[in-house]
């Protein structure tokens, strides 16, 4: 195996009884019916927060009607390692309490994400709950703590559903994971959901969620967000912490979220951020003239040769299309230079992905190489790059993000395919470097990168990346709600 394919395949409780009867959900109608409950799981976050806030529903009701569709669904799709039903329940129950509580009988809940089901990908610490990092070598590891991206969104009023499944420590694009089993695409079993935060993109399009986390080193957001027709958002490198987080590349590891839409993420945003941000617009999904507006004079830049190059035909149909829309709406679409060709990622990604990976697995290899699979195994059989070609790689890093920075004093944001091509079938073939492709060069660049859903409804879905400055992640997403709303449009 060479390093190119080696690299291809490192890329990718709290239970409170008796709460259930001390706390009456007394004031306000709650949703009647076992089809309105069902329908409480294609609420949005905001209208599903406010239905609590407003005492409509409880978060009880919430979970349950969650925890139901995972039992109906996550047999034939393993989004889910671990569902945490009795922890997610007394929880519940307990932010009923405290809802009433914090409002001191008046109407409104302090907790900004107060009842929100969310799932968590096996590479975050959840405190008491076991963390495998989707690895044998972690099997029967239960952190004392939560990682600060699942801390910030339990003190946000968040409910842990349960943990996801995720390639092998993270390692790959597709979500075939040799110990946990292979996590499916939901709209069609027999793809790959994408990876390596497959079962988060799964548990949000399927519904299974109504967000979840994810991690993303080289596309594995955005991969299966654009896999599985969800919205994937990796944000400005340190807006979102990582410690806590079992990843093995610290100068391209990033924490992200997945939801069903821009106007989910960003409310997330809001209340996990710890970087320095810009404004985080409120991005209604309606498609009112609102969001569309923004793209008036917005400044578009596609980077032709290298990120257009092997797209699929469904692919590029639908990219297509997308910009077509933006002229009409008004946007200026243009073509730019973007510093990233076929040789570039061996230059200033491989040597330190594979330098850092070795550097996290190399004790344990020695000590316990069976707890690895063949194909992560794969990384130790190559030699570690010289102290010579790491210097020259962190060097053509440097450079490479300073000239990225300098693309943006002429477009607002960067526009693309976020995968080449659709999901492949899980009996392949996989060309793991062909779905990378798009999504690597933004890890390494530390820009923010967003994935919307941007073809037919009646396809596989397809994936558009918007791309914008360090820190500009709420014109990021301004832009994505706009495109999203314009292409509903149709």
């Amino acid at each position: 195996m060479t390093r190119r394919e080696a690299v291809a395949l490192a890329l990718g409780s709290w239970v409170m009884s008796g709460v259930a009867s001390s706390v009456a959900f007394a004031r306000g109608a709650t949703v009647a019916g076992q089809g309105a409950q069902e329908g409480l799981t294609t609420l949005s976050i905001r209208d599903l927060v406010e239905r609590i806030r407003r005492r409509e529903v409880a978060p009880i009701e919430v979970v349950d009607a969650y925890l139901r569709r995972i039992d109906q669904l996550n047999p034939g799709l393993n989004a889910y390692v671990l569902v945490t039903s009795e922890q997610a329940r007394a929880r519940a129950r307990a932010r009923q309490l405290s809802a009433e509580l914090a409002a001191g009988g008046r109407d409104g809940i302090a907790l900004p994400l107060a009842g929100l089901p969310i799932a968590h990908k096996d590479l975050f610490d959840t405190a008491g709950i076991r963390t495998t990092g989707g690895s044998r070598l972690y099997a029967d590891r239960v952190p004392a703590r939560d990682a600060a991206l699942v801390a910030r969104l339990t003190a946000a009023g968040a409910i842990m559903l349960g943990k996801t499944n995720t390639h092998e420590l993270g390692g790959g694009v597709t979500t075939i994971n040799p110990f946990y089993g292979t996590t499916r695409n939901p709209r069609d079993r027999a793809r790959v959901a994408g990876g390596s935060s497959g079962g988060s993109a799964v548990a949000v399009a399927a519904h299974l969620a109504a967000a979840a986390t994810g991690s993303d080193t080289g596309g594995s957001i955005r991969i299966p967000a654009a896999f599985c027709g969800c919205v994937g958002f990796k944000p400005t490198f340190g807006v979102l912490g990582t410690a806590g987080l079992l990843g093995a590349c610290p100068t391209f590891d990033h924490a992200g979220l997945l939801a069903r839409t821009v106007d989910d993420v960003s409310l997330l945003l809001t209340v996990t951020a710890e970087g320095k941000l810009r404004e985080v617009p409120s991005t209604p999904t309606v498609p009112t003239a609102r969001p569309v507006a923004r793209l008036r004079g917005l400044r578009v830049g596609v980077p032709r040769g290298y990120f257009l190059d092997r797209l699929d035909d469904d692919v590029a149909r639908a990219f297509t299309s997308a910009l077509d829309r933006c002229r009409e709406a008004g946007a200026t679409v243009r073509d730019v230079s973007v510093p990233v060709d076929g040789a570039m990622m061996a230059r200033v990604f491989d040597p330190i992905v594979v330098s850092e990976i070795r550097a996290t697995y190399d004790e344990a290899w020695r000590e316990t190489p069976g707890a690895f699979s063949k194909d992560f195994a794969a990384v130790f059989s190559e030699p570690l790059p010289d102290p010579v070609a790491l210097a020259a790689a962190r060097r053509a890093l440097q450079q490479f993000q300073a000239d990225m920075a300098r693309v943006f004093d002429e477009v607002d944001i960067l526009a693309m395919p976020t995968v080449p091509t659709t999901a492949p079938r899980i009996d392949g073939p996989v060309d793991g470097m062909r779905i990378l492709r798009n999504t690597w060069p933004f890890n390494a660049a530390r820009l923010p990168a967003l994935s919307i859903p941007c073809g037919p409804a009646d396809q596989l879905p397809v994936g558009l990346q918007i791309v914008g400055r360090a820190f500009d992640d709420g014109r990021v997403l301004g832009a994505g709600a706009a495109v999203t709303a314009l292409l509903r449009q149709r």
